[in-house]
Protein backbone atom coordinates (compact mmCIF):
# COMPACT_ATOMS: atom_id res chain seq x y z
CA UNK A 1 0.00 0.00 0.00
CA UNK A 2 1.28 3.35 -0.84
CA UNK A 3 1.33 6.31 1.77
CA UNK A 4 -1.94 8.32 0.21
CA UNK A 5 -4.01 4.52 0.24
CA UNK A 6 -7.03 5.27 1.66
CA UNK A 7 -10.06 3.40 3.15
CA UNK A 8 -12.55 3.26 0.39
CA UNK A 9 -15.63 2.71 3.11
CA UNK A 10 -14.52 6.19 5.11
CA UNK A 11 -17.39 8.71 5.14
CA UNK A 12 -16.43 11.53 2.65
CA UNK A 13 -15.39 14.61 4.70
CA UNK A 14 -17.98 17.86 5.28
CA UNK A 15 -17.70 20.65 2.86
CA UNK A 16 -16.92 24.16 3.84
CA UNK A 17 -19.23 26.83 2.86
CA UNK A 18 -16.60 28.24 0.43
CA UNK A 19 -16.50 24.93 -1.44
CA UNK A 20 -20.34 24.20 -1.67
CA UNK A 21 -20.31 27.74 -3.44
CA UNK A 22 -17.19 27.15 -5.32
CA UNK A 23 -19.67 24.19 -6.43
CA UNK A 24 -22.85 25.82 -7.31
CA UNK A 25 -21.50 28.94 -9.02
CA UNK A 26 -19.12 26.48 -11.60
CA UNK A 27 -22.17 24.93 -12.13
CA UNK A 28 -23.63 28.06 -12.92
CA UNK A 29 -21.16 29.54 -14.85
CA UNK A 30 -21.40 26.16 -16.95
CA UNK A 31 -24.82 26.17 -17.42
CA UNK A 32 -25.15 30.23 -18.71
CA UNK A 33 -21.74 30.38 -20.20
CA UNK A 34 -20.96 33.51 -18.08
CA UNK A 35 -17.10 32.45 -17.55
CA UNK A 36 -14.60 29.53 -18.79
CA UNK A 37 -14.53 27.05 -16.17
CA UNK A 38 -11.61 24.73 -18.28
CA UNK A 39 -9.13 27.50 -16.82
CA UNK A 40 -9.07 26.98 -12.86
CA UNK A 41 -6.84 29.65 -11.84
CA UNK A 42 -8.76 32.56 -13.36
CA UNK A 43 -12.14 30.68 -12.02
CA UNK A 44 -11.06 30.35 -9.00
CA UNK A 45 -9.79 33.82 -8.67
CA UNK A 46 -13.12 35.08 -10.11
CA UNK A 47 -15.52 33.49 -7.95
CA UNK A 48 -13.20 33.73 -4.81
CA UNK A 49 -13.97 37.60 -5.54
CA UNK A 50 -17.28 37.18 -5.48
CA UNK A 51 -18.05 35.27 -2.57
CA UNK A 52 -15.52 37.52 -0.47
CA UNK A 53 -18.39 40.51 -2.19
CA UNK A 54 -21.27 38.24 -0.83
CA UNK A 55 -22.80 39.66 2.62
CA UNK A 56 -24.04 37.81 5.60
CA UNK A 57 -27.29 37.46 4.45
CA UNK A 58 -26.44 35.51 0.93
CA UNK A 59 -23.84 33.44 2.80
CA UNK A 60 -26.54 32.05 4.74
CA UNK A 61 -28.04 29.23 2.76
CA UNK A 62 -24.16 27.63 1.80
CA UNK A 63 -23.46 28.19 5.51
CA UNK A 64 -26.68 26.03 6.50
CA UNK A 65 -25.67 23.68 3.95
CA UNK A 66 -22.36 23.24 5.27
CA UNK A 67 -23.88 22.72 8.95
CA UNK A 68 -26.15 19.92 7.61
CA UNK A 69 -22.92 18.30 5.77
CA UNK A 70 -20.99 18.30 8.85
CA UNK A 71 -23.72 16.78 10.80
CA UNK A 72 -23.83 14.24 8.53
CA UNK A 73 -20.31 13.19 8.19
CA UNK A 74 -20.05 13.13 12.07
CA UNK A 75 -22.90 10.62 12.10
CA UNK A 76 -21.52 9.16 9.60
CA UNK A 77 -18.21 8.68 11.95
CA UNK A 78 -19.94 8.09 14.87
CA UNK A 79 -21.61 4.76 12.97
CA UNK A 80 -17.84 4.02 10.54
CA UNK A 81 -15.92 0.99 11.54
CA UNK A 82 -12.29 1.01 9.72
CA UNK A 83 -11.30 -1.81 7.01
CA UNK A 84 -8.59 -3.73 8.74
CA UNK A 85 -5.45 -2.47 7.91
CA UNK A 86 -6.63 1.13 8.54
CA UNK A 87 -6.90 3.22 11.80
CA UNK A 88 -9.88 5.38 12.49
CA UNK A 89 -8.44 8.39 13.20
CA UNK A 90 -6.21 8.66 10.07
CA UNK A 91 -7.59 7.05 6.77
CA UNK A 92 -3.52 5.87 5.85
CA UNK A 93 -2.79 1.92 6.70
CA UNK A 94 -0.65 1.80 9.58
CA UNK A 95 2.31 0.95 10.15
CA UNK A 96 3.67 -2.20 12.03
CA UNK A 97 6.11 -0.44 14.68
CA UNK A 98 7.92 -4.05 14.98
CA UNK A 99 8.52 -3.78 11.16
CA UNK A 100 12.63 -3.53 10.66
CA UNK A 101 13.74 -0.19 9.22
CA UNK A 102 14.40 0.41 5.80
CA UNK A 103 18.19 0.23 5.00
CA UNK A 104 19.96 3.63 3.97
CA UNK A 105 20.95 4.11 0.19
CA UNK A 106 24.08 3.74 -1.15
CA UNK A 107 24.01 7.63 -1.32
CA UNK A 108 23.12 8.30 2.29
CA UNK A 109 26.19 6.55 3.38
CA UNK A 110 27.94 8.31 1.12
CA UNK A 111 26.36 11.77 2.73
CA UNK A 112 27.27 10.68 6.24
CA UNK A 113 30.77 10.10 4.73
CA UNK A 114 30.81 13.61 3.40
CA UNK A 115 29.05 15.56 6.33
CA UNK A 116 31.52 14.01 8.81
CA UNK A 117 34.44 14.98 6.32
CA UNK A 118 33.23 18.80 5.68
CA UNK A 119 31.12 19.63 9.26
CA UNK A 120 33.42 22.29 10.59
CA UNK A 121 33.56 23.75 6.70
CA UNK A 122 30.45 23.71 5.72
CA UNK A 123 26.66 24.68 6.71
CA UNK A 124 24.01 22.10 6.44
CA UNK A 125 22.53 23.14 2.92
CA UNK A 126 26.14 23.55 1.23
CA UNK A 127 26.68 19.92 2.53
CA UNK A 128 23.66 18.85 1.06
CA UNK A 129 24.43 20.66 -2.05
CA UNK A 130 28.21 19.92 -2.59
CA UNK A 131 27.75 16.14 -1.19
CA UNK A 132 25.31 15.62 -4.59
CA UNK A 133 27.49 17.46 -6.77
CA UNK A 134 29.99 15.41 -5.26
CA UNK A 135 28.12 12.05 -6.09
CA UNK A 136 27.06 12.40 -9.20
CA UNK A 137 30.90 13.02 -9.92
CA UNK A 138 31.77 9.82 -8.39
CA UNK A 139 32.65 6.66 -10.47
CA UNK A 140 31.24 3.32 -10.33
CA UNK A 141 34.67 2.25 -8.47
CA UNK A 142 34.19 5.15 -6.25
CA UNK A 143 30.92 4.36 -4.97
CA UNK A 144 31.49 0.44 -4.71
CA UNK A 145 32.25 0.66 -0.78
CA UNK A 146 29.00 2.39 0.20
CA UNK A 147 27.47 0.16 -2.62
CA UNK A 148 28.87 -2.70 -0.69
CA UNK A 149 27.61 -0.97 2.82
CA UNK A 150 23.69 -0.88 1.45
CA UNK A 151 24.02 -4.47 0.20
CA UNK A 152 24.86 -5.74 3.56
CA UNK A 153 22.14 -3.67 5.32
CA UNK A 154 19.31 -4.67 2.30
CA UNK A 155 20.27 -8.29 2.67
CA UNK A 156 19.78 -7.79 6.77
CA UNK A 157 16.94 -5.79 6.82
CA UNK A 158 15.31 -8.56 4.00
CA UNK A 159 16.33 -11.73 6.40
CA UNK A 160 14.79 -9.43 9.70
CA UNK A 161 11.49 -9.08 7.42
CA UNK A 162 11.10 -12.43 6.26
CA UNK A 163 11.80 -13.67 9.63
CA UNK A 164 8.77 -11.10 11.06
CA UNK A 165 6.48 -12.36 8.41
CA UNK A 166 6.99 -16.26 9.34
CA UNK A 167 6.63 -15.48 12.81
CA UNK A 168 3.07 -13.53 12.07
CA UNK A 169 2.01 -16.18 9.81
CA UNK A 170 2.79 -18.56 12.73
CA UNK A 171 0.54 -16.41 15.14
CA UNK A 172 -2.11 -16.09 12.78
CA UNK A 173 -2.26 -20.04 12.34
CA UNK A 174 -2.14 -20.48 16.17
CA UNK A 175 -5.08 -17.85 16.65
CA UNK A 176 -7.30 -17.35 14.02
CA UNK A 177 -9.44 -13.94 13.47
Amino acid sequence: MGKNDKDPNRPKKAQSAYFIFMGDYRNHCKMTGESNTSNVTEFTKMASAKWRAMGETEREPYDQRAAADKQRYEHQMSMYVPAPGFSSKGSRKRKNPDAPKKPKSAYLHFLDAFREANRDKLDHKQIISQGAAAWSQLTDEQKLPYNQKYAVEKDKYNALLQSMVRHLHSIRLHFPP
